[in-house]
């Protein structure tokens, strides 16, 4: 790999700061509530309202300690009052009706941060402390290591987005171009070991009769906000610049457009930016008709194949455990964002089909490896 091909990676230095600032959050304590998270459980269990209630008031910052919050503490408060938001909810509850104070605090909150006036999918993980700190609503094992298994994850997604990003914007008759595919499919399987990982620490079971209720949405402003859930993770966005940015199914960008708001700004920017143009996938098609006898073209297109691979590696057996999952459960069917697995099988069958269409000009300019076919 040539220097200037490194060089040309800007972002990693930011997304070192980003894993840095992550950590930074997580020791933060703003609203001083390390000790009552020891014993949030026990309220939780016990279906404690009253005490739930009684913490908000006894913890929320007053105008001028909010107003002083830098960056990281604003974080970090939104994710301390979160677990309080998901733990009254659960139990029957709108927080906004119980703490009506919550309004004022929410909305300053989120505009500090640039995110939903709530706790999400990263206050919930990446920026909540490990260890004795870690912040759970439940005692259940299961609770910690359903968060471990984001973290692990959410940091290599990102990358492999940026990864991605950088394919947009090189040439697929390069030599670059299949090394920087599988630098982003390195990064990329490190969420299929956060999902193998999450199986293994996970019960189905328990995450759909104790967990999955504290995820729920809250009414604010007269609309719902969602709860942290693992449709959060940026995995969307990774579709969306492999294969999902020209596709024009109404029902898969309204799933992608629900959760756009509950990832980072600059994820959110990469979605609208490349929102209508052409796929990762379709490029390289492209680039195969028109440098039939290229070798770097071909060596892009087996390696852009190879990220397919990867990404059903991933998806069936996240489609399995979430079908496992909900079909335990029987007070409702759908997710926190109000759909149902069966939106993650359309998800795959249209993954699937850009994938085929690969396969098919692969085959068409005789560089396809009929050995090596992905299973879908």
């Amino acid at each position: 790999m040539s220097h200037s091909f490194k060089r040309n990676f800007f972002w990693e230095q930011s997304l070192f700061v980003q894993v840095n600032q992550n950590l930074s959050i997580a020791d933060l304590d703003p609203l001083e509530m390390d000790d009552f998270f020891r014993i949030l459980p026990e309220y939780n269990q016990n279906g404690n309202v009253r005490k739930l209630v009684e913490a908000l008031y006894k913890h929320l910052p007053y105008p001028d300690k909010l107003s002083g919050f830098n960056y990281e503490e604003a974080i970090a408060a939104m994710r301390d009052i979160g677990i309080l938001l998901g733990s009254i909810k659960r139990h029957g509850h709108e927080p906004i009706d119980e703490v009506p104070e919550l309004d004022y605090v929410l909305d300053i909150l989120s505009e500090k941060t640039d995110l939903p006036p709530r706790d999400t999918l990263l206050h919930y993980s990446v920026w909540n402390p490990s260890g004795q700190r870690m912040r759970t609503y439940t005692h259940f094992e299961d609770e910690a290591g359903l968060i471990e298994s984001v973290k692990m994850a959410m940091s290599p997604v990102v990358k492999a987005i940026y990864y991605l990003v950088e394919l947009h914007n090189t040439d697929v008759d390069s030599e670059q171009f299949a090394e920087i595919c599988h630098l982003a499919d390195n990064s990329f399987k490190q969420m299929v070991q956060a999902i193998v990982f999450a199986m293994r620490k996970v019960d189905t079971g328990v995450f759909s009769k104790h967990l999955r209720f504290y995820y729920d949405p809250i009414k604010l402003y007269g609309r719902d906000y969602l709860g942290p859930g693992a449709v959060e993770m940026p995995v969307f966005i990774y579709d969306h610049l492999l294969w999902g940015a020209d596709c024009d199914d109404e029902q898969y960008y309204a799933f992608q457009n629900t959760y756009v708001p509950y990832v980072l700004p600059q994820l959110r920017d990469i979605y609208y930016n490349y929102k209508g143009r052409e796929s990762l996938s379709s490029k390289v098609q492209e680039a195969l008709l028109h440098n039939k006898n290229s070798e770097n073209v071909m060596k892009s297109a087996e390696a852009l194949r190879n990220m397919f691979k990867t990404l059903v590696s991933f998806r069936m057996p996240h489609k399995r455990m979430a079908e496992d999952a909900y079909s335990k459960q029987s007070e409702r069917a759908t997710g926190s964002g109000g759909y149902s697995t069966g939106i993650l099988g359309a998800i795959i069958k249209m993954m699937n089909d850009k994938r085929h269409e690969l396969d098919c000009t692969m085959k068409l300019v005789g560089c396809l490896n009929t050995g090596n076919r992905i299973a879908g």
